[in-house]
């Protein structure tokens, strides 16, 4: 490499300078415990998701043991697109809270979600 060339490891840690500097001077940072409600918040959907999954599993290994392929297939893609809906909605709960923690912190508060 010719000298005064940057490596993509350097141009990406000064473009993160900038970007927490710009965050810095808007306020935007977070307290520590804020990010430990959103950590928290991170856990908590995590494990409903996660729980809703291994229901759906169990569900499935039920119809396949129990039916035919033909009658548990069409059972089992509604129950996979039920799965698909619940987990949107969760994260979308989810991405909500977070917001209004985040904003908490513009507003000055630290407001529990």
């Amino acid at each position: 490499m010719a000298e005064g060339m940057k490596s993509a490891l350097e141009l990406a840690l000064e473009r993160t300078d900038h970007v927490r500097q710009a965050t810095r001077d808007q306020g935007l940072t977070l307290t520590d415990t804020q990010r430990e409600q959103l950590a928290e918040l991170e856990r908590e959907y995590s494990a409903k998701i996660a729980e809703k999954d291994v229901m759906l599993n169990a569900e499935m290994r039920k119809l396949w043991m129990h039916y035919p392929p033909a009658e548990a297939g069409p059972v089992i893609a509604q129950l996979r697109e039920r799965f698909i809906e619940e987990k949107r909605k969760l994260k979308e709960e989810k991405e909500e809270k977070a917001a209004r923690l985040r904003q908490a912190n513009q507003a000055g508060g630290d407001k529990s979600w």
